[in-house]
């Protein structure tokens, strides 16, 4: 990884933080003031920018590549808690928290850099800066409900349902129904909350039904309407 630590200049380094919904109609010079006191970290696929229980000093702001958020359960096994790419914020709820710590290990899942914001810089903005601090609010809250939509789903669906609403999110988030799936499968089972067992034979079963087909990483999605009738609970009005 590298550090890259000198004042970013808004025309070549400032575009995600601008076109952020949290920075939406804030004068230029205000964002120029929290660029200038930003770092930016370069990684490549595999590092492991922080681990569970390192000191937040920045919160990261993706700008290019990929990030994953994970922990490891008690047998071993890595708990995916969440994919962060471009324009995504990195644990921002955890700036807030007495602990000051990284809640998660964050591990690159490509090459690319993200903004380092600083942690009391933040802090200051949203004090001083009260529609500033209502958007950020705004933004944590949007992802306190998904969070808590999601454990209701945990809780109360199959397992054929948590794999079809996972495998039409990709479709969503890929656009297309050739897949490509961003975790392995024993990660994809943790986080649907079944044994890697389960997940295995549930899509062998559905490849012989020709629901889906699949060769390592690569899904293809040939009966949307069945997974999609499978998943029709984990659908909300709003």
């Amino acid at each position: 990884m590298t550090f890259v630590k000198k004042v970013l200049s808004p025309d070549e380094y400032g575009d995600v933080l601008f076109q952020h919904d949290w920075m939406r109609g804030e004068p230029s010079d205000v964002v120029c003031e929290l660029l200038a006191k930003s770092e930016r970290l370069f990684f490549r696929q595999d590092d492991i920018l922080f681990r569970e229980g390192d000191k937040m000093q920045h919160c990261l702001l993706v700008e290019t590549g990929k990030l994953q958020a994970f922990r490891h359960t008690y047998g071993g096994d890595e708990k995916i808690f969440g994919q962060f790419e471009r324009g995504e914020f990195v644990a921002i709820a955890a700036v807030f928290m007495d602990h000051g710590r990284f809640p998660m290990n964050i591990r690159a899942q490509s090459d690319g850099h993200t903004l380092m914001i600083p942690r009391q810089d933040i802090h200051q903005f949203c004090l001083q800066r009260p529609e500033l601090a209502l958007r950020l609010l705004n933004y944590l809250g949007k992802k306190l409900y998904s969070t808590i939509n999601q454990i209701d789903w945990l809780t109360s669906s199959s397992a054929p349902q948590r794999l079809a609403d996972y495998l039409l999110r990709q479709h969503h988030i890929q656009q297309t129904q050739q897949l490509t799936l961003p975790v392995n499968r024993g990660q994809l089972a943790t986080s649907l909350g079944m044994r890697g067992e389960t997940l295995s034979r549930l899509m062998s079963d559905w490849k012989r039904q020709g629901y889906i087909t699949y060769r390592g990483h690569q899904v293809e999605l040939c009966d949307l309407n069945y997974l999609k009738a499978l998943a029709a609970e984990a659908r909300r009005t709003f």
